[in-house]
């Protein structure tokens, strides 16, 4: 099951082969795993697997030519990072970038303080409003979180197969996904890297077979 939030509140509720196509998401440009961050330089990632979009975009395809063949289902679960660190749409850039340092991570869904999600961000929307020289920030804009966030966010359910969620992932181009609880609460967050890491990790997927 899937989930499109907005800044009214949740939109969609479909399963993967009702779910729209590209949708006016988060666009990610390159492989990114959650639980490592390395400072100063967010989009590098070392060489070989993790850090090649083709090899990711070949994963992803290879991925959502798998949901006919019977194999074991893999829930997101298992794979996602958890607590989530989220923002507030309310903070500066400048504060949200010290929480991202903070955190160590790549995305941050945005939360109100009632707990609804009204968008995502990433460590490089973030950095088009800042100068940062060795780590530091020497400059920003007085924007927040709330004028350069994506409103509109897919999110999934903890039970659902992360080969369906490659496929929404690469069906709309996106590199990060809110995994939710019925009531709506985050219960994780799920990224390519996440994906791709099970991918070579569980051979039962049998993704290159």
């Amino acid at each position: 099951m899937f989930h499109l939030f907005t800044l009214q509140g949740k939109r969609i509720d479909a399963q993967l082969e009702h779910f729209p196509k590209n949708v006016r998401v988060h666009h990610s440009k390159s492989s990114n795993r959650t639980k490592k961050f390395e400072e100063g330089n967010s989009s590098s990632q070392g060489s070989g697997i993790g850090s090649s979009r083709n090899y990711g975009a070949d994963a992803y395809k290879e991925a959502s030519r798998m949901e006919n063949e019977k194999s074991p289902v893999f829930h997101v679960s298992g794979i996602m990072s958890s607590p989530v660190f989220t923002v507030s749409p309310e903070i500066s850039v400048n504060d949200a970038w010290l929480q991202f340092l903070e955190k160590k991570v790549h995305h941050m869904p945005v939360v109100t303080d009632d707990g609804k999600i009204v968008g995502i961000v990433s460590d490089r929307d973030l950095l088009k409003k800042l100068i940062i020289n060795d780590g530091v920030v020497e400059s920003s804009r007085d924007v927040t979180v709330a004028e350069i966030m994506s409103t509109d966010v897919i999110a999934t359910t903890p039970m659902t197969d992360i080969r369906r969620i490659a496929k929404v992932m690469l069906d709309n181009h996106i590199g990060a996904m809110p995994v939710v609880n019925p009531d709506g609460s985050i219960a994780g967050i799920v990224t390519r890297s996440d994906i791709l890491f099970a991918i070579i990790h569980q051979p039962e997927l049998k993704l290159w077979a």
